[in-house]
C-alpha cells in the first residue's frame, strides 16, 4: 500500500510542477500596476428634475371639473352675414371629464423623456338656448384632445434644459367624425435652468402658448423652492404659481392660481367660420393626499374668472381684428376632484 502511494506521488510531480509554472507565467504576464484605485475614478453625476417635498408628478389622472351657475350674454357684431342681436341665457351647469396620462419612455440620469395624452371635456347646460344662430348652440360641447412631450436634459449637477411641446385638437365636436384639423393648436416651452441644491431650482425661458385663449409668445420663469419641511413654492410664471404647505410627506395644501385656455374651432353654422378664444384665470386652493401607495386624491376649489370668451373668424389674432361675437360671462366658483396615480 505504501509503495502504491509513493508511485502515485511520483506520477503527480510533473503535473504539480507544470501548474506552478503556469501560475508563475500568468503572474508575470499581468501587470497589476495598470489597475487604478476605483475610489479615485471620477463618476459623472447629474441633477434631477425635482426638489425636496415637491408635489408628485401625476402619471394617470381621472377627474371632473364643474362650475356653479352663471349668466351668459352674447351679441353678434362685426362681419357676420346677418345681424344677430343680443341674447342672454343662464348656464346651470358647465363642466366635464378631465383625463391625463403621462408616461416616462426614457429615464436615465442624463436624460428623461415623458410622453402624455390629455382629454378635457366641457358641457354646458343652458336654461333657454333660444336660437341656434347665436353663440349658445356652438358652445354646448367644448372638447380638447392633446398629446405632449417633455424632455429634461441635465448637463451636470447645476445646469439643465427643459423642452416641452404639445398639440391639441380643440372644438365643439361630439364624435371623432366631427373633429376638424382647423382646431389644432401647437404650444411649446423652452427653459434653461440652474439647480442650486436639493431644495432650489429655477430657470428662464420662452413659451408659445394659448393659455390665455389666443396665441402668445412670452418669457417664462421656473421657480421651485422648498424653504423648510413645511413651506415651498412651485411656479412656472406667468402660467401658474402655488405656495405649498406640507403637513406631512403625504399631505399638503397649495394656494395660488393658474391660467388656462385654448382656441376652439366651432364650424360655420352662422355662415362664417368661428374660432372661440377661451381664456380663464383661476385663483384656487388645492388639497392633495395619499390614499394608498402611489394613489393620491386631489380636491380643488376656487374662482373661475373669465379672461376671454369671444369668437373670431380666425384662430390667431390679426391686425385690427374685431370679434364676430362678443360674449360676457359671469365669474362663478368652481371645483375639481381627481384620483391620480403618481410617480415614486
Amino acid at each position: 500500500m505504501k509503495n502504491l502511494l509513493c508511485w502515485a506521488l511520483v506520477a503527480a510531480l510533473p503535473l504539480l510542477s507544470r501548474g506552478q509554472t503556469d501560475t508563475t507565467k500568468a503572474s508575470e504576464e499581468i501587470n497589476f500596476e495598470e489597475f487604478g484605485d476605483a475610489d479615485n475614478k471620477a463618476v459623472r453625476t447629474f441633477c434631477t428634475q425635482k426638489v425636496s417635498y415637491l408635489s408628485p408628478t401625476k402619471l394617470i389622472s381621472v377627474g371632473y371639473e364643474g362650475q356653479l351657475p352663471f349668466d351668459f350674454s352674447s351679441v353678434g357684431t362685426h362681419g357676420l352675414p346677418a345681424v344677430i342681436g343680443t341674447a342672454q341665457t343662464r348656464i346651470s351647469s358647465f363642466g366635464g371629464l378631465r383625463l391625463g396620462v403621462n408616461a416616462p419612455v426614457v429615464s436615465r440620469s442624463n436624460f428623461i423623456l415623458n410622453l402624455g395624452l390629455t382629454y378635457w371635456n366641457t358641457r354646458a347646460v343652458l336654461t333657454n338656448p333660444e336660437r341656434s344662430s347665436n353663440m349658445f348652440g356652438n358652445v354646448q360641447a367644448l372638447n380638447s384632445t392633446g398629446i405632449n412631450a417633455t424632455a429634461f436634459k441635465p448637463f451636470d449637477n447645476k445646469h439643465f434644459l427643459i423642452i416641452q411641446a404639445s398639440g391639441d385638437l380643440n372644438g365643439n365636436y361630439r364624435t371623432p367624425k366631427e373633429m376638424n384639423t382647423k382646431g389644432i393648436t401647437y404650444s411649446a416651452t423652452v427653459v434653461y435652468g440652474w439647480k442650486k441644491n436639493d431644495n432650489f431650482m429655477w430657470g428662464l425661458g420662452v413659451t408659445r402658448t394659448y393659455r390665455a385663449g389666443q396665441l402668445l409668445h412670452i418669457p417664462v420663469v421656473l421657480y421651485n423652492r422648498t424653504f423648510n419641511q413645511k413651506w415651498g413654492v412651485e411656479a412656472i410664471f406667468p402660467a401658474k404659481v402655488n405656495v405649498r404647505r406640507n403637513f406631512s410627506p403625504t399631505t399638503y395644501v397649495m394656494l395660488g392660481y393658474e391660467i388656462e385656455g385654448n382656441a376652439y374651432y366651432l364650424g360655420n353654422s352662422t355662415g362664417t367660420e368661428l374660432h372661440l378664444r377661451r381664456g380663464e384665470l383661476k385663483p384656487r386652493i388645492t388639497f392633495e393626499k395619499q390614499l394608498s401607495g402611489f394613489v393620491w386624491v386631489s380636491a380643488q376649489a376656487g374662482l373661475r374668472y373669465n379672461w376671454r370668451f369671444d369668437a373670431f373668424g380666425t384662430q390667431n389674432p390679426i391686425k385690427d381684428q374685431r370679434p364676430l361675437f362678443e360674449n360676457t360671462l359671469g365669474n362663478p366658483l368652481y371645483f375639481n376632484v381627481s384620483i391620480n396615480l403618481v410617480s415614486p
